[in-house]
């Protein structure tokens, strides 16, 4: 598939309104300096990007997120396991360093971060795009990033060469941790959205 520059101009829009609103929404539950911010979104070969989460040797803590609708689409957003440990105890109210490894309230906080984007991404497609999404429960996995990346190609049953890549960074209290959010739309679906806000080719 190819997206012409219009028509990826429009979607880095959609994804920093989604992405603005779910940081909002984060920092708002965690009552503490919380953001997300979309570094770029560009089309990413299918095999380079495979290769690059085999090479990333860092233990992971990913989220993936399936979405029903008239676009639907998977979301796995990725964030190193140092990340969801200190989230878990900003989220927890507990002094950061309490949590030691990844635990079942990891896992739950995980699964209400996955909640929390998702949603986001979701209404602001719905109301601003007149898209239909709804999303299902997160499955929160913990490993590294090449297995995360895997299961959800497994999962998708992808036959193209080309992914929807969004890079970001996520923030806590001024530390900065480098994440992976991906959204792997069906292209055909995509297409008809775009075709739908009138989007030039």
């Amino acid at each position: 598939m190819v997206i012409s520059p219009e028509r990826l101009r429009m979607l880095e829009i959609i994804m920093k309104l989604s992405i603005d609103n779910a940081s909002r929404a984060l920092s708002k539950t965690l009552r503490t300096g919380a953001k997300i911010g979309l570094s770029k979104i560009y089309m990413a070969d299918f095999n380079a990007t495979t290769e690059k989460m085999n090479n990333d040797t860092r233990e992971m803590t990913g989220i993936i997120v399936n979405f029903k609708g008239n676009l639907g689409c998977k979301m796995l957003f990725m964030l190193p396991l140092e990340g969801s440990i200190i989230l878990t105890d900003y989220y927890l109210r507990q002094p950061v360093g309490t949590t030691k490894e990844f635990n079942d309230d990891t896992e739950s906080v995980a699964q209400e971060l996955g909640n929390i984007l998702a949603s986001h991404i979701s209404n602001t497609l719905v109301s601003d795009f007149n898209a239909k999404l709804l999303p299902e429960p997160p499955q929160v996995h913990n490993d590294f990033a090449g297995i995360i990346f895997s299961s959800l190609v497994l999962e998708q049953g992808i036959l193209c060469d080309q992914l929807l890549l969004i890079e970001s960074i996520f923030e806590i209290c001024k530390t900065e941790i480098s994440c992976y959010l991906f959204l792997l739309p069906e292209l055909a679906s995509l297409e008809k959205l775009l075709d739908a806000i009138g989007v030039q080719k």
